[in-house]
This record gives C-alpha cells, structure tokens and sequence, in this order.
C-alpha cells in the first residue's frame, strides 16, 4: 500500500502524458522527415495505444464510481470527463490507423494529414483534459474522499495494473 493519494498517483501519470504530448506534438510537426521520426513515432503510437490506457481504467474503475457518491455522473464532471475518454479513444484509433500507414508506405500523404489532423485534436484535447482533472475534478476528490474509499481506489489501482500486466505477458 502507498501513503499517497489516488489524486497524486493519477497527477504524476499526467506529468508523463504531457511529455508524451510534447514529444507527440514535434514528432506531428515533421512528418515530412521520415527517416528522424519513424522511431519516436513508433514508440509514441506504442504508449498511447496500451500503457496510457491504464490510466483512463484507473479513473472509470476505481476514482469516478467513488466520486459518484457524493456527485452525479450524468450532467457532472466524471460524465464530462467519460464523454472525453471516449473522444480521445475515438480518436486515438484514428491516429493508430494512419500511424500504420504511415509508417508501411514510402509516401503517403493522405497518412501524414490524418496523423497532424486527429493527432493535433488529440493532444489539443488531451491537455485540456488534464488541465480539468488536475484543477477541478482531483481537488473535489481530495475534499470529498474520506480514508475507506481511498484505501478501495488504492487497492483498485492495484488491480487494474495487474490485469494489465496479465494481459501483456
């Protein structure tokens, strides 16, 4: 067990998609040089098609049904912030998608457009998201959330990194 708070742990994953983010965003920017970026556009697709994903499980699973007690989902702000996970997973296909080709094809500009259009809504909307969760919704948390429900969503997190690893191996 941790002694931090669900809220730290999902803020720290944060600092690192927003690394990725930034990396993502340069890589978006220079399509065009193919040979520089295949690498890191590999990798970038890699995170955001698996391991960022844990994160999002994270929230629906564990935090937002205990923020759900003292909130409602619907109209609330773990309704808004679902409405975005599933843009952001709606999207993130999209990229994948084009990602493939991209990288399969010697040159294909139709890949390249989709990569920079969805690409710069997903980061775009990404950190907006971040943004909300960080200032708004995790500080609801830490006001609401007495010492059972965070010991549960600590041991939930738990779980759902496990299930994860399960499904990697």
């Amino acid at each position: 067990m941790t002694d931090k708070k669900p809220t730290e742990i999902l803020r720290e994953e944060h600092e690192n998609v927003l690394k990725k983010l930034d990396a993502l965003e340069k890589v978006v920017s220079n399509l065009d040089k193919k040979a520089e970026i295949s690498a890191e556009l590999k990798e970038l697709a890699s995170f955001f098609k698996t391991d960022f994903w844990i994160h999002f499980a994270k929230e629906e699973e564990a935090l937002f049904p205990e923020m759900e007690n003292f909130i409602p989902r619907e109209g609330g702000p773990t309704g808004i912030m679902l409405i975005e996970h599933e843009d952001l997973r709606a999207t993130n296909e999209q990229i994948q998608g084009a990602v493939d080709e991209y990288l399969r094809e010697i040159d294909n500009s139709k890949a390249r457009e989709m990569i920079q259009e969805h690409g710069s809504h997903f980061i775009g909307l990404l950190r907006e998201h971040i943004n909300k969760e960080d200032s708004i919704l995790f500080r609801m948390a830490d006001m609401h959330l007495d010492r059972p429900q965070l010991d549960k969503i600590i041991k939930l997190f738990g779980d759902i990194e496990e299930r994860y690893k399960r499904t990697q191996s």
